[in-house]
């Protein structure tokens, strides 16, 4: 069982003494609303896991899009579309998928080298098979 002693300082601080024995993280219940104590070292982790995690789903969302446009070479492509990414991450906090969706759309406007042209593959493939 969890001792926690608590102290009222004032209308927003209170002082918490939590027994050494106890589990942490200790639950408590301040003005009706449910807390978690929790240590800094804990907090931290937490915190580098949750940011990892949004790391790991904008790079898959971003892998995904690239490959929708059919890249010719899609490390190229990745490489800039995370320096984009990067940029956009300096002035919000985090892209959303209308972001990555609008790097992507920049990066075939402005590098449609990187990228296969159905229509030019097509005319390609029908000029091979006029020829033999």
């Amino acid at each position: 069982m969890q001792k926690i002693n608590s102290k009222k300082i004032d209308k927003s601080q209170f002082i918490i003494n939590i027994d050494k024995d106890s589990e942490i993280p200790a639950h408590i219940t301040i003005d009706n609303k449910d807390y978690v104590i929790i240590s800094k070292n804990e907090y931290k982790k937490m915190q580098e896991i949750i940011k990892n995690s949004n790391d790991k789903i904008i790079n898959s969302v971003l892998e995904k899009e690239i490959l929708k446009e059919m890249p010719k070479d899609f490390e190229d492509v990745f490489v800039v579309a995370k320096a984009m990414i990067d940029e956009i991450k300096n002035y919000k906090k985090e892209p959303n998928l209308s972001d990555i969706r609008r790097v992507i759309k920049d990066i075939k406007a402005n590098y449609p080298n990187l990228f296969i042209n159905i229509d030019e593959y097509f005319k390609e493939i029908n000029m091979m098979s006029f020829n033999d």
